[in-house]
Order: structure tokens, then sequence, then C-alpha cells
């Protein structure tokens, strides 16, 4: 199926952030399909806007998400979006569109859960804490829940998928 054939519905789908590098980030469009978690990037790294010098503000106010920001769907950049439409999204072609995406396959998350906490350099931008998700290779992938969604729903969610759901 490709992606833009994949009907989006509450329990299949979530935006998240991820940081990596310690202050880098990306934002994800995480989706479950069949018996996968899969990682698709759907924008680059953002920042809020700020700065005393011209050049610092010019550069965050070109990283910085405009719109509503409780909106999940606000942080996703069309540019890479158009990218993905003729995406398999049953296949391991997601892997090629981009190096950061990635496929998690059911059978081998081991522990998932909410953290309601905020993180920590998310600045204005309103999130509902982190969703973790352990595998069996003792990996652990953080999700910085966008938005208005709930981390508790998406963690559940997920859950009942591993459980058969």
């Amino acid at each position: 199926m490709k992606f833009k054939d994949f009907e989006f519905t509450e329990d299949n789908h979530f935006v998240a952030m991820e940081y990596y590098n310690l202050i880098l980030n990306r934002t994800y469009l995480v989706v479950i399909v069949k018996d996968k978690l899969l990682g698709i990037k759907v924008n680059g790294l953002v920042s809020v806007e700020g700065g005393g010098d011209i050049l610092t503000k010019k550069v965050t106010k070109m990283m910085a998400i405009e719109g509503d920001l409780s909106n999940p769907y606000s942080y996703l950049s069309a540019k890479y979006v158009d990218k993905i439409q003729e995406c398999e999204l049953e296949s391991e072609e997601v892997l090629a569109y981009d190096k950061s995406n990635f496929i998690l396959p059911l059978a081998h998350i081991k522990k998932v859960y909410h953290d309601p906490k905020n993180k920590w350099g998310m600045g204005y931008y309103p999130h509902d804490g982190k969703v973790y998700v352990e595998t069996s290779d003792k990996k652990k992938k953080e999700f910085i829940i966008l938005g208005s969604q709930s981390g508790s729903k998406i963690a559940n969610f997920i859950l009942g998928k591993l459980k058969g759901g």
C-alpha cells in the first residue's frame, strides 16, 4: 500500500519529534502498518524563534514552526510529505526515502510507556511528554509527542497492537 492510499485513523499513527546528537532534532510521522512501527521523517531541524542578533533571528525564524502549534500536523513539512507519496509502506522501501527513517517490527518491541514530564529544550512548543519504545536488542526510542496529542493514548494504542489489537 502506498503512503498516499493509507487511511490514517486515530489509532494507527502519531506525530513526534526525536532528538539526536544531543541538540539536533527531526520530526516523524510514526505509522503502524500490519506488524511494524514505521518512522517516516516529515520535517528536519526545528527551532524556537529567538536570538539577540539579526542573523540568529533570521535563522531561527526559518526553522520555527508556524500555524496552530497545538495541531500536530502543523509540524509536517510539505517538502518531506510530497516526497513519500509513492512510498510502499508494507515494504522496506521506506528506508530508502531518508536515512533517518526506521522500521521497528512489533515483535521486537518489549516495552512502551509514557512519561508526561516536559522535554527540556522544547521551548514554547506544546507537547505531552515522551513515549518510550524499548526493543529486544536493548535499544530505546524517545518520541516527544507534539501538539495536542495524548502520550498515554499513543502508548496504549501501541501496546494494544503488541497484544494483537
